[in-house]
């Protein structure tokens, strides 16, 4: 098993699990599925080149042999406050491993080199939404429920 960053050359498999996930919590996309699919090609393109998300991916043999599992962190930089004087954060989004592929610890090798790289990189904070199948991996590598968020969606 190989656990590495991707590159650009992995966008159109990192969309299409990017979908597959998507489907699997039961997104209805209707209609706009292939522009989403469009639009997050032209984000990662856009965001990896510019440095602002880094994703990696679990192969199985030599590159190129078809992403078996993704992980992303997007990064940015908020105004100093208590608790993350550089104001630096990653959100950890769109961890997926291919049904056939689950419980073999790909998603936790992942988990690992993104969390890893914020440590090293000193990220202040690492946050992420998870769904209920995700959870206890996020807690077990320490990630603890927070109350404080609220979200608005536009009319």
């Amino acid at each position: 098993m190989n656990i590495r960053q991707a590159t650009l050359a992995d966008i159109p498999e990192l969309v299409t699990l990017r979908m597959a996930l998507f489907a699997e919590l039961g997104e209805a996309l209707g209609d706009q599925g292939e522009a989403l699919h469009q639009a997050s090609v032209d984000y990662f393109s856009r965001a990896m080149a510019e440095g602002r998300l880094i994703s990696w991916i679990a192969e199985e043999g030599e590159a190129g042999s078809g992403l078996l599992a993704v992980g992303s962190l997007a990064l940015f930089e908020r105004p100093p406050y208590p608790g993350n004087l550089p104001g630096r954060e990653a959100y950890l989004l769109n961890i997926y491993t291919r049904p056939s592929w689950r419980r073999r610890g790909l998603a936790r090798q992942l988990l690992a080199a993104m969390t890893r790289y914020a440590d090293l990189a000193k990220f202040g904070k690492l946050w992420l939404h998870a769904s209920e199948a995700g959870r206890p991996l996020y807690e077990q590598a320490g990630f603890v429920g927070h109350s404080g968020y609220l979200e608005r969606q536009p009319d």
